[in-house]
């Protein structure tokens, strides 16, 4: 949702960012890094218990995150690798976000939320392990609402406002990711079906 209509607007913004760090030669696997080393400094921020400080750098590595794709496609350094670090570092950046806002909640004894999380962590990371999957089977899985932009954006919103909104948010999260898992496999299974010869594939 969000890479329809308010990516095409960001990126067209960062243009000219991206332009610069192409003339000076950047690498966008720096970028890359870069990002989500700012992304474990949210992690301590929000643990911390900064989580306005954790949401405003979370942003600011959101920005890295777009950079690097931009500065890759237009200076022309697109490679296989740089598309498999961007989804590993991705994946970390998540685990480390979680683990900082987990610890937020054990310091400040609130282990409801703690399970909250994990079921928000969880459906986070199987969202985009679906979408993996799927690829790997030669079906693009792009539908439901929580892609990572998504939420990123509503992490981020959480601790802009506070801690109750926060876990509101997580809440949020824990039920739309795991539904969106759900939404994926059903979208996947039924375009395997339409395939003309589809077979039983085995689990990995």
């Amino acid at each position: 949702m969000l890479d329809k209509y308010l990516k095409p607007a960001v990126l067209a913004i960062l243009r000219p960012v991206a332009g610069l760090f192409i003339r000076l030669g950047l690498s966008p696997d720096l970028l890359t890094l870069t990002g989500l080393l700012m992304n474990l400094v949210a992690a301590v921020a929000f643990a911390m218990s900064q989580l306005r400080w954790g949401a405003a750098i979370m942003l600011s590595a959101g920005l890295c995150d777009i950079l690097d794709g931009q500065v890759a496609r237009e200076g022309r350094k697109e490679t296989k690798f740089g598309a498999l670090l961007d989804s590993t570092t991705d994946r970390y950046s998540e685990i480390f976000l979680y683990f900082g806002i987990g610890a937020y909640f054990v310091r400040t004894g609130q282990w409801g939320a703690c399970g909250v999380l994990f079921f928000a962590l969880c459906g986070s990371l199987m969202v985009s392990y679906v979408r993996a999957r799927a690829e790997g089977l030669g079906e693009e899985c792009k539908v439901g609402f929580m892609q990572r932009p998504e939420r990123i954006v509503a992490l981020a919103f959480g601790g802009l406002v506070g801690p109750p909104a926060l876990l509101f948010v997580l809440v949020l999260l824990a039920v739309t990711t795991n539904f969106t898992v759900l939404e994926r496999l059903a979208y996947v299974r039924a375009k395997l079906k339409s395939r003309p010869g589809s077979t039983t594939l085995q689990n990995s």
